[in-house]
């Protein structure tokens, strides 16, 4: 894995379902943003996002809200490949472009997609952090 310019020890990462159903979308925003101040409070400031469809846009959406509460927090992106929204529809391409744009850096591990990239994208969050809110 490449190093980073971000200490491990005040990472976090997100992971979670690809499907959030609507009905408990209010709810898990509530406890992401309680999930994250939690996080901020023991001393975290960097925050990856895998930037999948459901909960990892979700997160970064919601970290990247509290921006202006919480001073130094850093929502970072990790992105598998170029690309990567491509296939979607229009209104989730327009949130993850969003999340590229407002993120503090885009981290883009590969320039097209290959067989267990996604994969990849998991292992570099981890591996580049000691934390993990799912």
């Amino acid at each position: 894995m490449t190093q980073t310019k971000y200490d491990k020890a005040v990472s976090v990462c997100f992971s979670g379902h690809r499907n959030i159903p609507f009905l408990y979308r209010k709810q898990l925003k509530l406890q992401l943003k309680a999930a994250i101040t939690k996080a901020y409070a023991g001393g975290y400031r960097h925050f990856y996002c895998g930037c999948a469809m459901g909960f990892d846009m979700l997160a970064a959406e919601v970290a990247l809200a509290l921006q202006s509460e919480l001073s130094g927090l850093q929502v970072i992106a990790v992105v598998p490949y170029r690309g990567q929204s491509e296939r979607w529809n229009d209104a989730m391409k327009a949130r993850y472009d969003t999340i590229l744009c407002n993120s503090d850096d885009v981290i883009i591990l590969s320039e097209h997609y290959y067989h267990g990239c996604l994969l990849r994208r998991n292992d570099y969050m981890v591996f580049h952090s000691s934390s993990l809110i799912a």
